[in-house]
């Protein structure tokens, strides 16, 4: 098995992307963990976590990207990025980040916010009419497909939606009801091959029930779906061209997009598991998604909740950017007021596993806290392709960690492995 081995030497190296085409020169700065705050011995742990999990054909292949006060100590690959042709992971492929989305287009409407295009208390029927009057679903009659609602008390706000308090469900999370009223409107979870846009898909979810009322409890959701539509009315811009425009090319993220056009061969093969063990993702249109997404069909849809591709170097720009509290390289994409907003609780005493939620992320209590893991305060999301991510603030540090199994049983013990063999190697913790 090829391993690509991380670039780590005592002196510090700037490595400049010199084919950019965005106005940013991305540089990044990589150190000897030691000089981190590393134990390098210990650290192997972590390599160890990844390699038994391919040896155990939990996964095919890995890359982790982890920094600390801006400069990277760890990148690399391991495994497969395609197994059955026998091609190595390296740390330039592509993941399907799903809902690691949502956290970028959580930053685009903070960035409306700030320009005074929205308010946080706007009702959504300002920007999408069809949420107008919106209903509660009371009663659904399974054999039938037939269900019940009731007047909502009140509209939905770009506040809940940002929350994932709207009452806006997702349709895998309950699919017996959710997931039929949604698959008959032709709304879509996670992305689609099909010649859909989010302005017809939006509109069509504005007719269907809520799961409860508005600012009750947080219930995950197509709210960033519907929220990157927000950004579309707002901005006159797709989706797409308002990430590049905003977030992409300011951070000289070239490596991040909904569809990435010459790049299909650095896509990394999806995969999921059967009789313990992976296979390639079938073609089954009974799953979710096609193992060909998103390098095939009409590529027309931008899913706000769930749709980029993205390098894990990519993604920890856009982190880094966030820890700095919005700036990244003399670039910002948000002011350091905006980021306190979005990284405070924004959910009161709605429970969420003993954690809070901020606007587009977690945050880590002390409750929700576990041991030899990322401190209280600490950022975080994941996807659903088997894609992680946090910003430990305390620490300064990054942490990007992206596979792809859609779904896998063993995630929690890839995770939770990784992340205490990490934080056991962090021998100047600022906890």
């Amino acid at each position: 098995m090829k391993k690509n081995y991380p670039l780590l030497i005592p002196l510090l190296i700037l490595f400049y992307s010199c084919n950019s085409t965005s106005e940013t020169a991305k540089e990044y700065v990589f150190v000897d963990p030691s000089e981190a705050g590393f134990d390098t011995e210990k650290l192997k742990a972590v390599e160890s976590v990844i390699e038994e999990e391919i040896n155990l054909n939990h996964i095919a292949g890995a890359v982790a990207l982890v920094a600390r006060n801006g400069n990277i100590v760890m990148e690399k690959a391991w495994g497969w990025q395609d197994k059955g042709a026998d091609k190595s992971m390296e740390t330039h492929h592509l993941f399907r980040i799903a809902s690691m989305t949502k956290v970028i287009t959580s930053v685009a409407i903070l960035q409306l916010y700030e320009q005074g295009k929205l308010k946080l208390d706007d009702p959504l029927e300002k920007f999408i009419p069809e949420f107008a009057n919106p209903s509660i679903l009371i009663n659904y009659d399974e054999e039938k497909g037939d269900y019940l609602t009731e007047p909502s008390s009140r509209s939905i706000t770009i506040h809940d939606l940002l929350t994932h308090t709207s009452g806006i469900a997702y349709g895998f999370t309950n699919p017996k009801i959710f997931g039929t009223i949604y698959a008959k409107a032709g709304v879509p979870d996670l992305g689609t091959e099909d010649s859909l846009t989010i302005a017809e898909t939006m509109a069509a979810l504005g007719e269907l029930p809520l799961a409860h009322e508005p600012g009750e409890k947080f219930t995950y959701g197509l709210n960033t779906d519907v929220l990157g539509r927000v950004v579309e009315v707002v901005s006159g811009l797709s989706l797409a061209d308002y990430f590049q425009e905003f977030i992409f090319d300011p951070l000289g993220m070239e490596d991040t997009g909904f569809y990435l056009p010459g790049r299909e061969a650095d896509l990394t093969i999806l995969y999921t598991i059967r009789d313990s063990t992976i296979i390639e993702y079938p073609n089954d249109p009974k799953m979710p998604i096609t193992p060909d997404f998103p390098i095939t069909g009409a590529m027309t849809y931008h899913s706000g909740g769930a749709g980029l591709t993205a390098t894990a170097r990519d993604y920890f720009t856009f982190l880094q950017a966030l820890l700095n509290e919005g700036e990244w390289q003399g670039k910002r994409i948000l002011k350091s007021f905006t980021f306190e907003l979005m990284t405070t609780n924004q959910i009161g005493d709605i429970n969420f596993g003993g954690n809070h939620f901020g606007y587009g992320l977690q945050i880590t209590t002390e409750a929700g806290q576990k041991p030899g893991m990322r401190p209280a305060g600490s950022l975080s999301w994941g996807g659903a392709f088997q894609t992680t991510y946090w910003i430990d603030v305390k620490n300064d540090m990054v942490v990007v960690l992206m596979t792809q199994v859609l779904p896998s049983p063993y995630q929690k013990a890839l995770y939770e492995g990784f992340e205490k063999a990490l934080y056991a190697a962090l021998v100047s913790s600022k906890e």
